[in-house]
């Protein structure tokens, strides 16, 4: 990122753009694998932590860049076009006459720098844990974070598995997931990139100024929304949160469509979809965790269907919007949620076929328990309380941890001492 300032050619600026798309691919798939390996079958929360850092990081980046960008059309320095003249408000600078002079008055450059500035910090950490697993390795001491008492993931999955999974419905999970994230994803990049377009050219005519709020709006319901599923997924089960995301975002899409234009309306529409299109990604990834064995492999098929959603639709809906007109963009994301309610519920019926809810009704269906109930032997969750006994000659008091218990300590002892006379 540091050096796209001193790229004086588009073929150049492709490149590096090119290395940074296949960079931040790869450090999504790994970040989200090493989380599945760390926590396994509850890592519902701690996913929704990290994505929710991915919202903060969407939201805050575009405040960094605003002091340092240009309010002025460049195209027609480029396309040697003019624009009609308009009378200039009072806290709006003078145009550039050239190129050259917008250059000159801009400083986008910073932007990028200071964004790298904050990156040093990260891959610092990054290389310092990595020095530390490979010294540790070196000196036989393997991986510090290992738990020694952890049963060994194929044991506890051998225990608690319902059913089976074949290779058949492993298959069907990971393509109708990717589905569900292509379409997401997708829905995702049309609404961040084309809200401010739509509110300054649809029927509810913002003004350029509130059509940013609006967009740094959405961005920020969408990072709180990623705040509050940390706390959600905690007591909700995936397959309940994505069915909330997704009617949620539906209905919010349908609100829009039908009063498109009331200002108001696309408001608190954004908020709705903001707030329930922020967890679709990693409670689907999740929910894949809870019906199937999740791999490097079928991580990288989930990440690389959402890439293609985030790549494909804003091509697709950029052609309509110019053929047909701004109400394409609601009349796109309405289909797409429509869709994804759909492959939602054969993801459901296919799941329900591998794992089957311990409890029945919606309250089986909604309430989900952290860590899961199970608990297999020898493993240290850290949050259940150990009841400690002590054995000794003296009248113990009893621990904190053993309140409600009956007393242990004497009976045990005089127990002790009858078992050692009885082998004299």
């Amino acid at each position: 990122m540091a050096i796209i300032p001193f790229c004086d050619a588009l073929w150049i600026l492709t490149l590096v753009l090119a290395a940074m798309g296949l960079f931040m691919g790869t450090i999504d798939t790994v970040a989200n694998v090493s989380m599945i390996r760390i926590y396994g079958k509850d890592v519902s929360p701690f996913l929704q932590a990290l994505h929710f850092f991915y919202g903060a990081g969407a939201f805050i980046s575009p405040m960094i860049a605003q002091p340092f960008l240009l309010s002025e059309d460049c195209s027609p320095f480029i396309d040697n076009t003019s624009l009609p003249v308009h009378i200039l408000d009072l806290n709006e600078s003078l145009p550039a006459k050239n190129l050259t002079e917008a250059q000159r008055m801009t400083h986008i450059d910073n932007v990028f720098w200071i964004m790298s500035a904050l990156m040093v910090p990260v891959a610092l950490l990054s290389l310092t844990l990595l020095g530390k697993d490979i010294y540790l390795k070196m000196i036989g001491k393997g991986d510090v974070n290992q738990n020694k008492q952890d049963m060994p993931v194929e044991a506890f999955e051998e225990k608690f598995d319902t059913s089976p999974v074949s290779k058949f419905q492993t298959i069907l999970i990971t393509l109708l997931c990717a589905s569900l994230m292509f379409l997401y994803d997708g829905l995702q990049a049309v609404y961040g990139g084309y809200l401010y377009s739509y509110a300054v050219k649809g029927p509810v005519s913002l003004k350029k100024s509130n059509a940013a709020y609006l967009n740094a709006l959405f961005w920020g319901m969408f990072a709180t929304g990623r705040l509050l599923s940390i706390a959600l997924a905690t007591r909700l089960a995936p397959a309940f949160m994505l069915g909330c995301n997704i009617v949620g975002c539906t209905l919010g899409m349908l609100f829009m469509l039908a009063l498109s234009h009331s200002k108001a309306v696309l408001v608190m529409g954004t908020c709705i979809i903001g707030l329930f299109m922020s967890s679709v990604f990693p409670t689907t990834l999740s929910l894949t965790e809870e019906y199937i064995k999740v791999t490097p492999t079928i991580t990288t098929i989930l990440v690389f269907g959402a890439a293609l959603g985030e790549m494909f639709m804003p091509v697709i809906l950029g052609h309509e919007f110019d053929r047909t007109g701004p109400i394409t963009f609601l009349v796109t994301g309405v289909v797409l949620c429509f869709l994804s309610l759909i492959i939602y519920m054969a993801l459901w019926i296919a799941g329900h076929t591998i794992v089957r809810s311990s409890g029945g009704g919606l309250f089986g269906f909604a309430s989900h328990r952290f860590p899961a109930s199970g608990v297999a032997d020898g493993e240290d969750t850290s949050l259940t309380t150990q009841h400690v006994r002590y054995y000794s000659r003296m009248r113990s008091e009893t621990s904190q941890n053993s309140i409600g218990e009956p007393q242990y300590a004497e009976s045990s002892f005089t127990e002790q001492s009858n078992t050692q006379r009885l082998q004299q």
